[in-house]
């Protein structure tokens, strides 16, 4: 009986280590990519001035982490104030003037436009079923 349970407490113990293992071995899904830090030159970014880490816009609060410390829109960081928080960036006011930091600094949005269909000429006011039976 005592061989049986000790026994078991080993497999246990076993199993409950090698899952601590496993969950060690994951990466963090929270991490951006590597691509996000490294230029095109393959050097990482090193930035000496305020990083802006992460935004958070929810209905009456906005708010974005700046080199580590979390600041509603308002607040001051050092000499600057945070006056205004969007999707991408944020924008400082400070003795030194506006500063912008941009959560992507390497990544600049682009809109483009849909290529336009060709379209087949109609008189006026008739609709594509009685063009169609008139080439007919």
């Amino acid at each position: 009986m005592v061989k049986r349970v000790r026994t078991m407490f080993v497999a246990l113990a076993l199993g409950v280590s090698t899952q601590v293992l496993a969950v060690e071995a994951l990466p963090d899904p929270t991490r951006p990519p590597l691509e996000a830090s490294v230029e095109a030159s393959g050097m990482a970014v090193v930035s000496t001035g305020p990083v802006l880490q992460s935004v958070m816009i929810r209905p009456g609060r906005r708010a974005a982490v700046i080199s580590g410390q979390l600041l509603a829109e308002g607040e001051r960081f050092g000499d600057s104030k945070l006056i205004r928080v969007s999707e991408g960036e944020v924008t400082l006011a400070g003795p030194g003037g506006r500063q912008t930091l941009k959560l992507f600094p390497g990544v600049e949005k682009q809109f483009v436009r849909p290529p336009r269909e060709k379209t087949r000429k109609r008189g006026n006011n008739q609709s594509k079923r009685n063009s169609e039976q008139k080439a007919s």
